[in-house]
């Protein structure tokens, strides 16, 4: 059949996203789910009822709107306050995804920019899909929402960088340099967008609020949006960019909700076109030609992405039930998903738009159908557990959630370094000044000074001097710096310098560990194929190699001073940590059981340590 062009073509548009929106609801599958199938069916790989061409321009604009809805979503102040565990869980989440899915592409025979590229797409779930689901099934009020939803406010702004980086890629910046540019001007974008223009737009808003019209809503915001889209788009990034910024300025605003009411029609509008673009590119040929490889990649990501949510909510949590609903609920693949995916159209060696979509009408079908079973997954995922490895499980959550407690507010590695800045600034702020005296004044200090007989230029005599000033200051500096290191140690090892033997020797056993990851994770990301940015991660455990075994050397050299100057048992003696960190060695007399000397006496340890039990 001909294409039908003009306005038919968006009648046709119209009355198929109607009718997607229909289906959706009697079938009950997810609305993207719906327009993706009926775009695939209308495209021109199938009945070829309506031209693709014809709504490129209102697809653009639906990809806009859409990130600009995702943006509204996305607060700062919301992002601060929920936590640092919120962070930390999507940021291992994504790292996980994106490293296992990589793998099971390179197992597959992928190239590595086609690996690279399905890694990227299928290391992120779905917020709107996710939400349209929950609120369909009545799951909405559920205790776990706001925090998935937070994880994905997290994964969608990193997903901001990956589709900078993708869309470089496909502009031919492949030297390191135009990616390290790119972020640069991407966080100079970040702070000139929360920093300067919020402060703008919040006194802006006081007066346009009160001398507003009907329409002068929609037009404020749709000029922002777009404006933001366009300078994005003049400095090298994808529109999409632009929207989002603009869309979580509006939600920074006093009366951001209503913005927000007034432009969602529109937004549901042209995001029906975009999702129904998508569709038409699907070339159901092309997926039945690679339909095992396809149909492993989906799979894989809906077991993996279950198994890496439900643990990491585990981690956070410590519930079965909450763990087993939340990877359930982060199935869906993302938006950002189909955003990359068009990037990659051409780079990759498959139709990678096409296995994105069936992957995103898959997993938002199996997310709809499996959430109904959670309770019944959850009580056979615990009968095939054994009770020893729950209880390891368990411990491994406390754990973790007492390390990030100690680094959130009121925390006591926030205490411990706000003790310290405190202490310490009047010296940093002197260092400071005079680098700088010296700095400013060595240029007039070109001439020789007679010291007790000896010529010396001046310069260096100021600099002497100075040294010998600063002396005092730099101790204390080093001393607080020692303190802060020595908290770390204390939280990541979970011990106190009065520990037993064998903590020690366990400390020394992780350090060592970690250091064997540390050296050789080159070796590694090259075996695995990875990108080289992902060597990076490699001081994360050489930060943890050096913690677990500073954490053993203290408790080893107290327990060596002991013995030799004291003459008493380590594990017998009450020892305490001070508000300085100072070590604090005493004796106390009980009459313990069986004891015929007064003499005797019983010695307990003790530590006092926030979120943090001595071994």
């Amino acid at each position: 059949m001909e294409p039908i062009s003009g306005i038919a073509d968006l009648v046709l548009v119209l009355l198929f996203s109607a009718i997607s929106g229909i289906l959706s609801v009697r079938f009950r599958i997810p609305p993207v789910a719906g327009l993706l199938i009926v775009g695939m069916l209308i495209g021109p790989n199938m009945l070829d009822l309506v031209n693709p061409g014809a709504i490129g321009t209102y697809s653009d604009i639906g990809a806009v709107l859409l990130l600009f809805m995702i943006g509204l979503e996305f607060s700062v102040t919301k992002l601060l306050s929920s936590g640092l565990r919120a962070v930390i869980s999507s940021m291992v989440l994504m790292v996980m995804l994106f490293i296992l899915m990589h793998e099971v592409a390179v197992l597959l025979g992928f190239d590595f920019i086609t690996s690279l590229f399905i890694a990227a797409t299928f290391s992120m779930s779905s917020t709107a899909i996710m939400m349209k689901i929950l609120e369909q099934k009545k799951l909405i009020e559920r205790p776990e929402v706001p925090v998935l939803v937070t994880i994905l406010i997290i994964e969608d702004v990193v997903a901001i960088f990956m589709l900078t980086f993708f869309s470089n890629l496909r502009n031919g910046l492949h030297a390191g340099d135009g990616y390290l540019s790119s972020i640069i001007i991407a966080i100079g974008i970040l702070v000139f967008t929360y920093i300067i223009l919020l402060k703008f737009l919040k006194d802006f808003s006081t007066v346009f609020f009160r001398y507003q019209a009907d329409d002068t809503l929609i037009l404020f915001a749709s000029i922002l949006c777009i404006g933001m889209s366009a300078l994005a788009s003049l400095l090298g990034f994808t529109p999409a960019i632009g929207a989002f910024l603009a869309g979580s300025l509006i939600s920074a605003l006093p009366n951001g909700r209503e913005f927000e009411r007034s432009i969602r029609p529109f937004s549901v509008v042209f995001s029906s076109f975009f999702f129904l673009s998508v569709g038409m590119l699907v070339m159901p040929g092309a997926i039945l030609v690679s339909a095992l490889p396809s149909a492993l990649i989906i799979l894989s990501f809906i077991i993996l992405v279950f198994l890496a949510t439900s643990v990491t909510f585990f981690l956070t949590t410590a519930s079965g039930r909450s763990s087993i609903f939340a990877g359930l609920a982060m199935i869906p693949l993302g938006e950002f998903s189909l955003l990359i995916a068009k990037e990659g159209a051409g780079l990759t060696g498959i139709d990678l738009v096409g296995l994105v979509s069936a992957g995103v009408l898959v997993t938002s079908l199996v997310s709809s159908l499996s959430l109904d079973s959670a309770e019944r997954l959850y009580v056979g995922i615990r009968k095939m557990l054994p009770i020893r490895f729950i209880q390891r499980f368990t411990d491994a959550s406390g754990y973790f959630r007492n390390v990030v407690s100690a680094f959130e507010p009121k925390g006591y590695f926030h205490k411990v370094l706000l003790h310290e800045v405190n202490r310490i600034t009047v010296d940093v702020l002197y260092l400071a000044g005079a680098t700088m005296f010296f700095w400013m004044g060595r240029n007039y200090l070109g001439f020789q000074m007679d010291i007790l007989g000896n010529a010396m230029p001046a310069d260096l005599a100021l600099l002497a001097v100075l040294s010998a000033l600063s002396l005092i200051p730099i101790a204390r500096i080093l001393l607080s710096v020692k303190r802060l290191f020595d908290a770390l140690s204390s939280i990541f090892s979970r011990t106190t310098p009065q520990t037993s033997k064998g903590a020690i020797l366990r400390n020394i056993l992780i350090s060592s560990l970690f250091f064997v990851v540390f050296a050789t994770f080159n070796l590694i990301v090259n075996f695995m194929l990875l990108p080289p940015q992902f060597n990076w991660l490699a001081l994360i455990f050489a930060a943890f190699s050096i913690f677990f075994f500073w954490s053993a050397i203290r408790a080893a050299s107290l327990g060596f001073f002991l013995n030799e100057t004291h003459g008493i048992s380590l594990l017998r003696s009450e020892i305490m940590i001070s508000r300085d960190d100072a070590v604090v060695v005493g004796k106390r007399n009980d009459r313990s059981r069986g004891d015929d000397d007064d003499s005797r006496t019983k010695r307990n340890g003790r530590h006092r340590h926030a979120g943090n039990g001595g071994q």
